[in-house]
């Protein structure tokens, strides 16, 4: 619930028309789904500005608005608050809100494994308490204050996966979620066209903790090269470490690959088992390991959380494929999240063979090309059989391939509809297929032709 007085004093706004004595139960941005009692901020996107939905809105009963620029409401009983910018003030709604409690918010970056190692500490955390967490991706300067906005009385804990593109986003998200926790999963080559190089990602992603004082707590990767030299030097914090090379508060041992299939490992002494072949989970699982105990989760809550754990929708998902397996790692791509995904279906248990569907990875900037001719040299000495890459970018990417490892059998295609083709000339029942790239090459389409013809369900 809101007043008007509380939504001008937490957005800097001006009261232009109406009665300065209404309430709002919560928030909307989307006109489609405002309801009567909701306070409705009318937010500008790349292809709909909210703005243009005010007469809808009204119609359905919606009796306070926030706009970012003059619009004709006639109805004198409609209040019309006036801001700057519309995405900012839900932001400083967002914030006024979390305030109100006293929970602890914990925020997570990283260049790769954001939402795998948040869905992770969320299911660990859940054993114990009323977990809030944003949904999905929704990580962003929209996603994370709408998530925000849900927290209630019933919850005891919010974890929150804070994306950027650019700087000066994060550093935004952690004003407005003010985390007692901050936690990075790693440092790489991630959204390089605009953060330049992994010291921008680092000096980027640190702003995490611009407003955490000294009694909060970062968790970090000791075993990051870009990461951990860095944070480390940084007393400000009470500094917990998790890893498996070096040395850190908690660290993962023994690892094993069980039945080509499933990892094992310890951490001290607690056996934990994953639903997952890729090496890279251990490092989320020791994240959500490392999260627990500091909550005082049960051990024995913790492995039976991660050995229930499955992987999000597109993020390293193992899937039956007839007599063989699907690696569907099709959400996004980048350098670090792709040397992961190939040591997966490195791993993976198959006598057929290992096939690999690769598609661009953006916002590499300047180093983009090299960076894929680079991850070309990486799939030659993979030991995978096949690769069908889809863009001009992985184009060099095949090129490389097909120079370093004259046996492998090598297809570039420009689109996916192209990889499909040569996909279905090539595949048999019991392949590996990993099928990988960035959000915008759709790689998703392959993953479910694949999976729908004869012998990806034979």
């Amino acid at each position: 619930m809101f007043t008007i007085s509380e939504i001008i004093e937490s957005t800097k706004g001006k009261l232009v028309q109406g009665p300065a004595g209404a309430e709002v139960s919560s928030v909307c941005i989307d006109s489609r789904i405002a309801q009567k009692s909701e306070l409705f901020i009318a937010i500008k996107g790349d292809v709909f500005d909210g703005h243009d939905f005010i007469d809808n809105v009204i119609a359905k009963g919606v009796r306070v608005l926030i706009v970012h620029k003059f619009i004709e409401v006639k109805n004198p009983k409609i209040s019309v608050i006036l801001v700057k910018d519309t995405i900012r003030a839900l932001g400083d709604i967002a914030r006024f809100h979390r305030l109100r409690f006293k929970v602890p918010v914990l925020a997570l970056t990283g260049s790769a494994g954001k939402t795998t190692t948040k869905e992770m500490i969320a299911a660990v955390l859940s054993r114990k308490y009323k977990v809030l967490k944003n949904e999905g991706t929704q990580n962003n300067h929209i996603g994370v204050p709408l998530t925000l906005l849900k927290l209630n009385v019933r919850h005891k804990i919010v974890i929150l996966e804070c994306g950027t593109n650019q700087p000066g986003d994060i550093v935004w998200l952690a004003d407005v979620a003010r985390p007692k926790v901050a936690i990075f999963t790693n440092i790489g080559e991630s959204h390089l066209e605009k953060l330049k190089n992994p010291d921008g990602v680092f000096n980027e992603k640190w702003t995490l903790t611009s407003f955490m004082g000294s009694k909060d707590t970062v968790i970090i990767n000791a075993d990051d090269v870009h990461l951990a030299p860095q944070a480390l030097k940084k007393n400000n914090f009470k500094i917990i470490t998790y890893g498996i090379k070096y040395k850190a508060d908690w660290q993962a041992f023994d690892i094993h690959i069980n039945r080509g299939r499933y990892l094992n490992f310890k951490v001290g002494r607690q056996k934990i088992e994953l639903n997952t072949c890729g090496i890279n989970n251990v490092y989320n699982a020791i994240a959500a390991v490392t999260c627990g105990i500091f909550f005082k989760v049960p051990l024995k809550d913790i492995t039976q959380a991660l050995k229930c754990f499955d992987l999000p929708q597109g993020r390293g998902q193992i899937i039956p494929l007839g007599g063989g397996w699907l690696i569907n790692d099709t959400y996004n791509a980048n350098p670090v999240s792709m040397r992961s995904a190939l040591q997966m279906l490195q791993a993976i248990e198959t006598k057929n063979q290992r096939i690999c569907v690769a598609a661009d990875m953006l916002e590499l900037g300047s180093r983009s090309k090299g960076l894929h001719r680079c991850m070309g040299e990486v799939i030659a000495s993979s030991g995978i059989d096949v690769l069908i890459t889809v863009g001009n970018l992985s184009g060099l990417m095949a090129a490389c391939a097909r120079s370093h490892n004259k046996k492998m059998q090598v297809f570039a295609c420009t689109d996916a509809e192209s990889a499909q083709k040569y996909l279905a000339k090539v595949f048999r029942n019991g392949d590996a297929v990993l099928i990988k790239g960035s959000r915008r090459m759709r790689m998703e389409q392959v993953a479910d032709f694949l999976l729908a013809s004869p012998k990806g369900s034979g």
